[in-house]
């Protein structure tokens, strides 16, 4: 060798530099790791569910949360679009697998997307829209029963010059949790359609409230009808809305005008409410835990609420369920699904909405596709996009 060769030798830059192969490597793992996490949202999201034990409410929960991801789903499909074109010609494994991580994280937003969109007019730019904040106009205690207060939150129209509807709103949250400002944006918004919303609370399981809760909802009720001229409402048209438990109690309530099985917990006068919304709400405890592809999640919420198994109380579990008490000269009822609901599946909605078509009742069903149960609490979600105009149309023709 010579003294040129040497020479060029030495001062030839290296071809593998170590901060190159760091930053190579470094690129691979993301990307593998984004494709794997990719494909598991996938198969949670498309697959039909298949029986886990544990793991099958586990299963469930991520493919609830997939519409939560569509910013993230985005952000995997351009990594996969980039590790696709980066390593086609050199890492045909890695490169397939970004081509599969940007078609499986594309179909899961085009897809409910697309099927949404023949439903209701929706907007992919909207879809980003965080819930806007608000306050209630109002926060007063409805009844005070075993030594809790029950408060309700007051939201008013602007400028309304005659007496309004009334809308009162009971919260979901497996009768065992959630609160009633967890779903104030929707309240506001409801309020802005022109409507007074009362949103309530009511006595959380355990122990079994499975009449505690329906008699606190009716007690709710009562009070509104009573301080409603106050708010410049109208007492005499109360229309019920309610989301997951929330709808549970809010059709007993509407169904069982009168029973002595579901008195009011306070002193109030019972009537019938001018008509019933529910979201993604049980309506047969009988079947629900069988039924529903996060068994264990169900089990324990009807336990606490009943006190018992269905085994244990059969009888309770049906006197419990608004389907039972479904009959004629019922109000209007809108029922509203998730198709993709895990929790509560689309026969519970449809058996109602069957007795109460053959009872001669009023219904409006609105199945939104690809929609996961509480997909309300996504506010600029496909299904939330489409649910606002419907409610608005319901509330429209049947609140007075």
């Amino acid at each position: 060798m010579n003294a040129r060769e040497t020479t060029a030798t030495i001062d030839a830059p290296q071809r593998h530099p170590l901060a190159a192969r760091l930053l190579a490597g470094t690129g691979r793992v993301i990307a593998w790791t984004v494709a794997a996490l990719t494909v598991l949202l996938g198969f949670a999201y498309f697959a039909a569910p298949v029986p886990l034990g544990p793991a099958e409410d586990a299963v469930s929960v991520t493919a609830m949360l997939v519409p939560w991801m569509t910013a993230v789903l985005i952000a995997f499909g351009l990594i996969g679009i980039a590790t696709a074109a980066l390593t086609w010609k050199r890492r045909k494994a890695l490169a397939a697998a970004g081509a599969l991580t940007a078609a499986a994280a594309a179909l899961m937003v085009v897809m409910p997307w697309a099927a949404t969109s023949r439903v209701a007019d929706v907007s992919l730019a909207a879809s980003f829209d965080a819930a806007p904040t608000t306050a209630p106009d109002a926060t007063e205690t409805y009844a005070t029963v075993d030594g809790e207060a029950l408060k309700v939150d007051v939201y008013l129209p602007e400028d309304a010059e005659d007496p309004v509807p009334t809308v009162v709103y009971v919260h979901g949250g497996g009768w065992s949790g959630g609160s009633r400002d967890e779903s104030a944006p929707w309240q506001r918004w409801i309020a802005d359609q022109g409507y007074a919303v009362y949103s309530i609370d009511y006595r959380l399981a355990p122990p079994p409230r499975w009449q505690d809760a329906v008699g606190d909802v009716k007690c709710a009720i009562g009070w509104v009808r009573d301080h409603a001229a106050a708010h410049g409402a109208d007492p005499a048209s109360v229309n019920l809305v309610g989301d997951s438990a929330g709808g549970h109690l809010a059709m007993m309530a509407a169904y069982t005008v009168g029973d002595p099985e579901f008195a009011p917990s306070c002193e109030a006068e019972e009537a019938p409410v001018t008509s019933v919304m529910t979201w993604f709400a049980p309506t047969d405890l009988t079947t629900l835990e069988a039924d529903s592809d996060m068994p264990a999640s169900a089990d324990g919420y009807l336990t606490d609420f009943l006190g018992a198994t269905l085994e244990d109380e059969p009888g309770r579990y049906e006197t419990a369920s608004p389907l039972t008490h479904a009959g004629s000269g019922l109000p209007p009822t809108m029922i509203v699904q998730a198709e993709a609901d895990r929790l509560v599946p689309m026969a519970q909605g449809r058996a109602l909405a069957d007795a109460l078509t053959g009872a001669g009742v009023p219904v409006t069903e609105l199945d939104l596709p690809w929609a996961h149960h509480g997909f309300t609490g996504q506010w600029g979600g496909w299904a939330s996009q489409a649910l606002r105009p419907a409610v608005a149309a319901f509330l429209e023709a049947h609140a007075g």
